[in-house]
């Protein structure tokens, strides 16, 4: 494995205690230390997104291994920790863009095991619209996190999820587009 790999791996691991602290920062009497806790560890697996694609393109090291991992690494982190923001605070204006964020990747992962099943030639590469996708859902649900200690930031947090939601969407329809243009012709 290569260092971005183990970069990407650290994404993963770095869920737990994003989803933990979170959980304690709803629960406990020292929650706004808890949140915070949270809001930073999230902030620093999002920047591991970019950190490992640098590091693998600066060192030469790209792999289809660690495209994967990191791939997974993207959609692990986004849906589950928005999947517990929606547990936690049992809010509709929340759990719809969530709904639609975690269908598209879900979405989007099928459409990939198609290809790779079929073992079709051209893969479908990550675009500048997917990876805009993915900061600005990182970007929301930072944002997300941070409300619940900083009241004055909840309208903003509900709109960058519904924009991040909205973009998902967008992403989804090029991203098919795309892959019928590549596949179906």
């Amino acid at each position: 494995m290569t260092l971005a790999s183990y970069i990407s791996c650290l994404r993963i691991v770095l869920i737990v205690p994003i989803i933990y602290l979170l959980d304690m920062g709803f629960r406990s009497e020292a929650a706004s230390l808890f949140n915070y806790l949270a809001f930073v560890l999230f902030i620093v697996a999002g920047l591991t997104d970019y950190l490992d694609g640098y590091i693998a393109r600066k060192t030469d090291t790209e792999t289809q291994f660690g495209a994967l991992l990191d791939l997974i690494a993207d959609k692990l982190l986004v849906s589950l920790v928005i999947m517990w923001v929606v547990f936690l605070t049992a809010d509709p204006l929340i759990a719809i863009p969530a709904l639609i964020i975690v269908s598209r990747e879900l979405i989007i992962s099928m459409l990939r095991q198609y290809v790779i099943e079929k073992k079709v030639k051209k893969d479908l590469s990550v675009s500048f619209i997917g990876k805009s996708k993915t900061t600005i859902q990182l970007i929301a649900i930072s944002m997300l996190i941070l409300s619940k200690e900083v009241i004055d930031i909840w309208l903003l947090a509900m709109i960058a999820i519904w924009f991040a939601a909205l973009f998902s969407l967008y992403s989804l329809f090029t991203y098919v587009s795309e892959w019928f243009k590549h596949y179906l012709n």
